[in-house]
């Protein structure tokens, strides 16, 4: 999908990514959309969106929109967070897009990847992916760096 000046409505977003998701596999009952989560941090209150995820007893992919077509990347830290807190068991992987541009972040292993749709992984490879390593965090890190991002810092 080529990003122009104008602003994509929230009801084109969700229906690419729809289709984008089903052309791989996905079922429906697995994709829950528009997630909305709280957070609280020194008497700050928050509230997170989650575009898309993807759950079979389990998370096992997050995706989030953001209109941005330059600084995606800047995203890529706070979605990690936003992973590492919301989520236990932690989701295999975290994706950022503008539908023109795709980050692909491997929650576990915190290794990244950037391009197009094709680095979303289909449902069948998803299904049978073996993390190949749980890295530690500290979850204060991870609450101070939401909090900052969430704030405009």
């Amino acid at each position: 999908m080529e990003i122009s000046s104008k602003e994509i409505s929230k009801d084109l977003i969700l229906s690419h990514l729809k289709t984008l998701f089903f052309k791989k596999g996905y079922p429906e009952n697995f994709l829950f959309w528009e997630k909305i989560f709280y957070f609280n941090y020194n008497n700050l209150e928050f509230t997170v969106e989650i575009t898309l995820v993807v759950e079979e007893k389990r998370p096992l992919l997050i995706l989030n929109y953001h209109s941005s077509k330059l600084g995606l990347a800047s995203f890529e830290r706070p979605t990690l967070s936003i992973a590492r807190l919301f989520f236990n068991p932690l989701p295999y992987f975290a994706v950022l897009t503008n539908l023109q541009n795709y980050i692909l972040l491997e929650v576990y292993p915190q290794k990244i990847k950037k391009g197009g749709e094709e680095l979303i992984p289909d449902y069948k490879t998803i299904r049978s992916y073996q993390p190949p390593f749980e890295k530690p965090f500290n979850k204060d890190i991870e609450e101070k760096i939401l909090a900052f991002y969430l704030s405009g810092g």
